[in-house]
Formats: C-alpha cells, structure tokens, sequence
C-alpha cells in the first residue's frame, strides 16, 4: 500500500482580510533537499471549534498530521490485499473463520474471473450494469453457459471485495450491490432411490468402495469429511462419527462450519461394516485415515474424486445408475429423510447445516415431486367430482384456437 507521511502539527486561528476567523492547520514536513518547510491548511470558521481537540479531530478526518493509507487504486490491488488479510491461502491462523475447501475456491474465482476482467480497473470505474452484463457472457472451458449458481458465487464475491474496500474507507460506495444476478439451479440435482442405493451398494461395488458410499450416503458427509476420517474419530461404544477436519487436494484443514463438527449417529449396519473393514485394511490403527492410501503407505487417504470416476460411475453406470460424484449422495440421503417425514429441525442436525433456511431450502427442494404428486391428486380429485356431477346428456363445448367455446 502507498502512504504519505505528515508532522502531527498544530491548529492556530488567524484572522482573514475580510475579518473572518479561521483555524489553520500548521505542521513542517521535509522536502527531497532535507530542508524543512512549513505547510498549513484551513479547517474551517474558528466558531465551529470549540476547542484543541475538536479541531485536531477534524485534521485527522483530513487526513493531517498523521500517516494515511491511500489504499489500492485498482481492483487488483484490493484483490490481493483481501486475499492476504481475509482469505489467507493456509490454515495457520487459529482464528480463521473459512475451510480451505471455501477459500481455495474463492481464490479460484478471483484467479479465472474477476482478476483477467476487472483487475486492471480503478475500484470507481467498475459499474453495476458492466458486470451485469458481463456475467451473463461467462462459459466453461468446453463452451457451455457458467452455471447461474456459479455466476451469483462470483456475483456476491466481488460484492464482498467492496465490503472489504469499505471497511477500510478505501470507498463509500459499493456498486456491486445494483448487480442482479439469479442463482436458481439450472437442473434438478439428481437422487437415487432405494433400490438404485441398495444395488449399488450391496449388489455391484467392492467391500472399499461398498463401504465408503455406504457411510457417504448413511451419514450425509461432505466429500472432503468423508476422506479426512480417521479411526479415532468413531465411537464404536456409542456409535457414533465425530468430523474434526477435511482433506480437499490433500490439504487437511477444518471442516466447514461449526456445525459441522457435530456428531454423526452410526446404524448398527455401518458399524459391522466399518469393523469388517477395519479387519481388512493394514491401516487400522486409531490415528491412521479410515480410507488410507496404500500407495502413500497410509499418510495420506485416497483421493476421492479418482475413487467416484474410476471405481464408483463406471460400475453404477453398467447398472444404468447415473451419480454425478459424491454430493449426490447427500442429496439422496436429504430427500429419503424428507420422504419418511422427520422433523426438519432433525434433518438440519443431521446434515449439520449451519442455518435453519438452508436445510428448509434443500427440504423444500426435495419435496418437487411431492408436491406435483398432491396437486395432481387434488386436480384429479376435482376432476371426478365434475364427472360425477355432471348430466348424462352433457356435451363438452368445443374449444376453438383462442379458447373461446363455439357459439360464443
């Protein structure tokens, strides 16, 4: 950041021509031949200052006699300041609030999106219809749209470097607040059934690959959770799974929110199935990973991306079962607690969301065919009393193109 240094300096009144009193701002500040000059600046009518204070007070609002952090001209500059104070790239400080997995992707957006288009711009040059319009233009590498999920992710990021910017009265305006940009999903995410789960799970897959989309899918856990578990962290006694860390790009850093760090109840099934395992893998000790590597002699867990594309979709795809990747498990395991009528407050405990909303916004999600299933039941409801009621003789009006019946 580039600073300018004053002298902390003094207020002095002095009266104008025109018979005004003013108060003047008078420090010394050196030149580049090391002499000594003295500078000043009117602060305003001597009767606005009631004392010393109030007029350093406003030489400070100024700007005088103190150091001052202009702050970064361009979006660039903030980027990278944000980035160092706010979204550091390791896990080092204790009190950092976001999981590795949350500001790796951050950090991607910002070096793919936003830096490559507006980086070069001053921070007041960037104006809500530009990025508007800009985001609508986004594509993936192959071509396709960005999905509008994505762009309202880079949407509320950049938002959230202007926050930043204000925050450190860098700027008192935030333009990306104008910006409108709708995140609804593009497709319904997919949701395997019953009988699609229990015959990939028991009729398809090996014991490893049985055994981690069963406690995936039986747990709800995210991706990276799912590869950070550890024996040490299963209570066999009390049957229960404790996540204390997530491992993205074998990275181990903490799990998402607070919330996530509860603890998971484990069905008498995935037990047996854990010990089963547990007696199979040379990684059984309490500190070693659950899904241990055996080609990283057990210091690091597989990758489960690799896992899902070389050993999950293609058996499940032979089945004619279609699974984007590991988070569908998830929303499988939403939908099957949705289906048999919990209460939602246990399904946010469950799926430790940090926000009532967000489970309520998945629930309600999951409810689509649910709900097409009662209004066509209501629809059809009304449609046999209509019959019924309805005289013998009864001819049904014929309805031209517009919709207006013949003879009207």
């Amino acid at each position: 950041m580039r600073k300018r240094h004053t002298s902390t300096g003094f207020p002095s009144v002095v009266k104008r021509k025109n018979g005004k009193r003013v108060v003047i701002w008078r420090w010394y500040e050196k030149g580049q031949d090391g002499k000594s000059r003295e500078r000043w600046k009117t602060l305003g009518l001597a009767s606005r200052f009631k004392s010393d204070a109030a007029a350093q007070q406003e030489a400070e609002r100024l700007g005088l006699g103190r150091p001052i952090e202009e702050g970064p001209r361009t979006l660039k500059e903030l980027v990278d300041h944000w980035q160092d104070t706010e979204c550091p790239g390791t896990d080092e400080d204790p009190n950092e609030r976001r999981a590795f997995s949350t500001r790796d992707n951050y950090r991607g957006y910002l070096r793919k999106w936003v830096k490559p288009r507006w980086g070069d711009q001053a921070l007041d040059e960037v104006k809500a219809v530009a990025v508007e319009s800009w985001l609508s233009t986004l594509k993936k590498d192959d071509g396709a749209a960005l999905a509008d999920g994505s762009k309202k992710k880079i949407r509320d990021l950049m938002h959230l470097l202007y926050e930043h910017a204000i925050r450190y009265e860098w700027t008192d305006r935030n333009p990306i607040t104008s910006v409108r940009q709708s995140g609804v999903r593009q497709a319904t995410p997919i949701r395997l059934t019953v009988d699609q789960l229990s015959q990939l799970i028991y009729g398809e897959l090996k014991q490893r690959e049985r055994l981690m989309v069963l406690l995936d899918f039986g747990t709800g856990l995210r991706r990276g959770e799912l590869s950070g578990v550890r024996w040490e962290d299963i209570c066999f006694e009390d049957k229960v799974l404790t996540p204390k860390r997530s491992i993205v790009k074998q990275r181990i850093g903490k799990v998402k929110t607070e919330a996530s760090k509860k603890s998971i109840p484990l069905d008498d099934v995935l037990i047996e199935e854990l010990l089963a395992w547990r007696r199979e893998t040379p990684y059984a000790q309490d500190s070693d990973y659950v899904f241990a590597s055996a080609k990283m002699r057990g210091k690091q867990p597989y990758w489960m991306s690799r896992i899902m594309q070389h050993h999950i979709k293609p058996v499940a795809a032979k089945s004619g079962i279609e699974i984007k990747g590991w988070h569908t498990l998830r929303h499988s395991y939403t939908t099957l607690l949705r289906q048999n009528n919990n209460n939602p407050k246990v399904v946010q405990g469950l799926l430790r969301h940090a926000s009532y909303s967000i489970t309520m916004n998945v629930y309600d999600e999951a409810m689509s065919e649910e709900k097409r299933n009662a209004h066509r039941g209501v629809i059809q409801q009304l449609n046999r009393s209509v019959t019924r009621s309805a005289p013998k003789t009864a001819i049904p009006q014929v309805v031209d193109k517009v919709g207006v019946p013949d003879g009207i």
